[in-house]
Protein backbone atom coordinates (compact mmCIF):
# COMPACT_ATOMS: atom_id res chain seq x y z
CA UNK A 1 0.00 0.00 0.00
CA UNK A 2 1.28 3.51 -0.63
CA UNK A 3 1.72 5.51 1.93
CA UNK A 4 -0.61 8.71 0.25
CA UNK A 5 -3.54 5.67 0.11
CA UNK A 6 -3.08 4.54 4.10
CA UNK A 7 -3.50 8.09 5.07
CA UNK A 8 -6.64 8.60 3.19
CA UNK A 9 -7.98 5.39 4.36
CA UNK A 10 -6.90 5.99 8.42
CA UNK A 11 -8.12 9.84 8.05
CA UNK A 12 -11.63 8.34 6.53
CA UNK A 13 -11.84 5.65 9.43
CA UNK A 14 -11.23 7.90 12.15
CA UNK A 15 -13.02 10.90 10.82
CA UNK A 16 -9.74 12.56 11.96
CA UNK A 17 -10.97 15.72 9.94
CA UNK A 18 -13.85 16.47 12.76
CA UNK A 19 -11.46 17.09 15.78
CA UNK A 20 -9.74 20.09 17.29
CA UNK A 21 -6.81 17.97 18.81
CA UNK A 22 -4.14 18.93 20.57
CA UNK A 23 -1.83 17.75 17.82
CA UNK A 24 -1.50 17.07 13.70
CA UNK A 25 -3.11 13.95 13.33
CA UNK A 26 -2.12 12.08 10.42
CA UNK A 27 1.15 11.61 8.57
CA UNK A 28 3.46 13.26 10.89
CA UNK A 29 6.77 12.68 9.16
CA UNK A 30 6.69 11.06 5.61
CA UNK A 31 9.01 8.08 4.31
CA UNK A 32 8.89 5.85 1.70
CA UNK A 33 6.10 5.23 -0.92
CA UNK A 34 5.37 1.37 0.01
CA UNK A 35 4.46 0.44 3.18
CA UNK A 36 3.99 -3.23 4.03
CA UNK A 37 5.56 -3.56 8.16
CA UNK A 38 3.87 -1.40 10.20
CA UNK A 39 4.69 -1.49 14.04
CA UNK A 40 2.04 0.56 16.15
CA UNK A 41 2.67 1.82 20.07
CA UNK A 42 1.25 3.77 22.14
CA UNK A 43 3.78 6.79 22.67
CA UNK A 44 6.93 7.48 20.07
CA UNK A 45 9.50 6.95 21.89
CA UNK A 46 13.49 6.11 20.86
CA UNK A 47 13.33 2.59 22.14
CA UNK A 48 9.80 1.99 19.52
CA UNK A 49 11.87 3.68 16.80
CA UNK A 50 15.05 1.18 17.52
CA UNK A 51 12.27 -1.94 17.20
CA UNK A 52 11.31 -0.31 14.34
CA UNK A 53 13.94 -0.05 12.33
CA UNK A 54 15.54 -3.81 13.49
CA UNK A 55 12.11 -5.04 12.04
CA UNK A 56 12.79 -3.43 8.89
CA UNK A 57 9.09 -1.42 9.52
CA UNK A 58 7.94 1.48 6.88
CA UNK A 59 5.53 3.03 9.04
CA UNK A 60 5.19 3.84 12.70
CA UNK A 61 1.18 4.42 13.98
CA UNK A 62 1.47 5.50 17.78
CA UNK A 63 -1.29 7.73 20.05
CA UNK A 64 0.79 9.94 21.14
CA UNK A 65 3.42 11.44 18.49
CA UNK A 66 6.02 13.73 17.75
CA UNK A 67 4.75 16.93 17.71
CA UNK A 68 1.93 18.52 20.32
CA UNK A 69 0.76 22.26 20.48
CA UNK A 70 3.72 23.35 22.70
CA UNK A 71 6.13 21.39 21.31
CA UNK A 72 9.06 23.66 20.84
CA UNK A 73 10.12 24.41 16.94
CA UNK A 74 13.55 23.44 17.81
CA UNK A 75 14.68 19.75 16.78
CA UNK A 76 17.25 19.13 19.17
CA UNK A 77 18.03 16.90 22.21
CA UNK A 78 15.54 14.00 22.67
CA UNK A 79 13.21 15.32 19.60
CA UNK A 80 16.09 15.29 17.18
CA UNK A 81 17.24 11.88 18.71
CA UNK A 82 13.37 10.90 17.96
CA UNK A 83 12.98 12.28 14.46
CA UNK A 84 16.45 11.92 12.79
CA UNK A 85 16.34 7.85 13.03
CA UNK A 86 12.63 7.87 11.05
CA UNK A 87 13.87 10.46 8.43
CA UNK A 88 17.35 8.56 8.38
CA UNK A 89 15.29 5.29 7.83
CA UNK A 90 12.53 6.68 5.47
CA UNK A 91 10.23 5.44 7.97
CA UNK A 92 6.24 6.80 7.66
CA UNK A 93 5.34 8.10 11.22
CA UNK A 94 1.56 8.64 11.85
CA UNK A 95 -0.21 9.28 14.83
CA UNK A 96 -3.65 9.64 15.96
CA UNK A 97 -4.68 10.95 19.33
CA UNK A 98 -8.23 12.34 19.99
CA UNK A 99 -9.59 10.36 16.73
CA UNK A 100 -8.20 6.65 18.43
CA UNK A 101 -10.11 7.46 21.36
CA UNK A 102 -12.88 7.99 20.59
CA UNK A 103 -13.64 5.49 17.09
CA UNK A 104 -17.05 3.84 18.21
CA UNK A 105 -15.31 0.22 17.62
CA UNK A 106 -11.60 0.92 17.43
CA UNK A 107 -11.60 3.30 20.28
CA UNK A 108 -9.52 3.54 23.42
CA UNK A 109 -12.52 4.28 25.17
CA UNK A 110 -14.67 1.86 23.76
CA UNK A 111 -12.43 -1.24 23.96
CA UNK A 112 -11.47 -0.45 27.68
CA UNK A 113 -15.31 -0.57 28.28
CA UNK A 114 -15.89 -3.53 26.70
CA UNK A 115 -12.72 -5.42 27.93
CA UNK A 116 -14.24 -4.01 31.47
CA UNK A 117 -17.25 -6.43 30.31
CA UNK A 118 -19.59 -3.24 30.47
CA UNK A 119 -22.92 -3.42 28.82
CA UNK A 120 -24.68 -0.23 26.79
CA UNK A 121 -21.50 1.41 26.16
CA UNK A 122 -22.40 5.26 24.86
CA UNK A 123 -20.61 8.15 24.24
CA UNK A 124 -22.19 11.11 25.97
CA UNK A 125 -23.88 13.26 23.41
CA UNK A 126 -22.91 16.72 24.80
CA UNK A 127 -19.26 16.05 25.73
CA UNK A 128 -18.34 13.16 23.70
CA UNK A 129 -15.00 12.44 25.03
CA UNK A 130 -17.35 10.99 27.82
CA UNK A 131 -18.48 7.28 28.09
CA UNK A 132 -20.74 5.31 29.77
CA UNK A 133 -21.64 1.66 30.83
CA UNK A 134 -22.75 -0.08 32.99
CA UNK A 135 -21.80 -3.73 34.83
CA UNK A 136 -23.32 -6.87 34.98
CA UNK A 137 -24.18 -6.53 38.82
CA UNK A 138 -22.72 -4.99 41.54
CA UNK A 139 -19.07 -4.53 42.46
CA UNK A 140 -17.98 -3.21 45.88
CA UNK A 141 -14.79 -0.94 45.44
CA UNK A 142 -12.34 -3.85 46.31
CA UNK A 143 -13.82 -5.90 43.41
CA UNK A 144 -13.63 -3.86 41.11
CA UNK A 145 -9.65 -2.96 41.70
CA UNK A 146 -9.28 -6.52 41.65
CA UNK A 147 -11.42 -6.72 38.51
CA UNK A 148 -9.72 -4.15 36.63
CA UNK A 149 -6.25 -5.37 38.04
CA UNK A 150 -6.85 -8.90 36.65
CA UNK A 151 -8.06 -7.52 33.65
CA UNK A 152 -5.01 -5.25 32.65
CA UNK A 153 -2.86 -6.58 34.98
CA UNK A 154 -1.69 -3.21 36.14
CA UNK A 155 -2.66 -2.08 40.04
CA UNK A 156 -5.17 1.05 39.87
CA UNK A 157 -5.38 3.86 41.86
CA UNK A 158 -8.93 4.30 43.15
CA UNK A 159 -10.92 6.23 45.70
CA UNK A 160 -14.15 5.91 46.99
CA UNK A 161 -16.84 5.10 50.04
CA UNK A 162 -15.62 2.01 51.55
CA UNK A 163 -19.41 0.62 51.20
CA UNK A 164 -19.88 2.02 48.29
CA UNK A 165 -21.42 -0.15 45.09
CA UNK A 166 -19.99 -0.11 41.88
CA UNK A 167 -22.29 -0.41 38.52
CA UNK A 168 -22.69 2.55 36.52
CA UNK A 169 -19.50 4.28 34.47
CA UNK A 170 -18.04 7.28 33.14
CA UNK A 171 -14.70 6.78 31.95
CA UNK A 172 -12.43 8.81 29.54
CA UNK A 173 -9.03 7.24 28.73
CA UNK A 174 -5.65 9.08 29.29
CA UNK A 175 -5.40 11.78 31.35
CA UNK A 176 -8.65 12.95 31.79
CA UNK A 177 -8.50 14.41 35.21
CA UNK A 178 -10.61 17.62 34.02
CA UNK A 179 -13.39 15.87 32.82
CA UNK A 180 -14.50 14.45 36.12
CA UNK A 181 -16.36 17.48 37.23
CA UNK A 182 -18.86 16.82 34.13
CA UNK A 183 -18.79 13.00 34.38
CA UNK A 184 -20.57 13.61 38.21
CA UNK A 185 -23.14 14.92 36.73
CA UNK A 186 -24.19 12.03 34.92
CA UNK A 187 -25.25 9.60 38.01
CA UNK A 188 -22.30 7.31 37.90
CA UNK A 189 -20.94 5.39 40.77
CA UNK A 190 -17.20 5.30 39.43
CA UNK A 191 -15.37 7.23 37.00
CA UNK A 192 -11.96 5.62 35.13
CA UNK A 193 -9.38 7.72 33.40
CA UNK A 194 -6.17 7.36 33.24
CA UNK A 195 -4.39 9.56 35.82
CA UNK A 196 -5.22 11.34 39.32
CA UNK A 197 -4.64 14.84 40.84
CA UNK A 198 -3.90 15.86 44.41
CA UNK A 199 -7.42 17.10 44.79
CA UNK A 200 -9.52 14.35 43.29
CA UNK A 201 -9.67 12.14 46.72
CA UNK A 202 -11.57 14.97 48.24
CA UNK A 203 -13.74 15.43 44.79
CA UNK A 204 -14.51 12.00 44.83
CA UNK A 205 -15.54 11.04 48.59
CA UNK A 206 -17.35 14.65 48.77
CA UNK A 207 -19.59 14.17 45.47
CA UNK A 208 -20.09 10.07 45.91
CA UNK A 209 -18.15 9.31 43.41
CA UNK A 210 -15.64 6.52 42.96
CA UNK A 211 -12.26 7.51 40.99
CA UNK A 212 -10.05 5.13 39.27
CA UNK A 213 -6.65 6.38 37.63
CA UNK A 214 -5.87 2.85 35.55
CA UNK A 215 -2.88 3.98 34.16
CA UNK A 216 -2.36 6.44 30.85
CA UNK A 217 -0.64 4.41 29.02
CA UNK A 218 -2.56 1.10 30.11
CA UNK A 219 -5.94 2.83 29.15
CA UNK A 220 -4.60 4.23 25.74
CA UNK A 221 -3.07 0.53 24.82
CA UNK A 222 -6.36 -1.14 23.58
CA UNK A 223 -7.21 1.13 20.83
CA UNK A 224 -4.17 1.07 18.85
CA UNK A 225 -3.73 -2.52 19.30
CA UNK A 226 -7.34 -2.76 17.74
CA UNK A 227 -6.21 -1.11 15.19
CA UNK A 228 -3.22 -3.39 14.12
CA UNK A 229 -5.33 -6.12 13.79
CA UNK A 230 -8.00 -3.70 11.87
CA UNK A 231 -4.96 -2.87 9.46
CA UNK A 232 -4.12 -6.63 9.59
CA UNK A 233 -7.14 -7.96 8.43
CA UNK A 234 -9.14 -5.40 6.39
CA UNK A 235 -5.57 -3.70 4.47
CA UNK A 236 -3.39 -7.37 4.89
CA UNK A 237 -0.80 -4.98 6.14
CA UNK A 238 2.35 -6.87 8.28
CA UNK A 239 1.19 -4.40 11.51
CA UNK A 240 2.81 -5.68 15.13
CA UNK A 241 1.53 -3.60 18.45
CA UNK A 242 5.00 -3.58 20.24
CA UNK A 243 3.94 -3.88 24.19
CA UNK A 244 6.47 -1.33 26.09
CA UNK A 245 4.71 -0.91 29.36
CA UNK A 246 4.61 2.18 31.07
CA UNK A 247 3.46 2.30 34.79
CA UNK A 248 2.15 5.84 34.64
Amino acid sequence: MYNLDLLKCLDALLSSSIYHDYCPNGLQIAGKERIKKVICGVSLTRELIDIAIAKHADAIIVHHGAFWNKTPYNITGIQYNRIAPIIKNDINLFAYHLPLDNHPQLGNNFQLAKLLQLSNIRQDSGNNLLWFGELAHDFTLQQFAAHYQSITQHKPVYFARDDKLIRRIGLCTGGAVSLFDEAIKHNIDMYITGEIKENVMGQSLESDVGYLAGGHYVTERYGIMALAEYLRSELNLDAEFIELYNPI
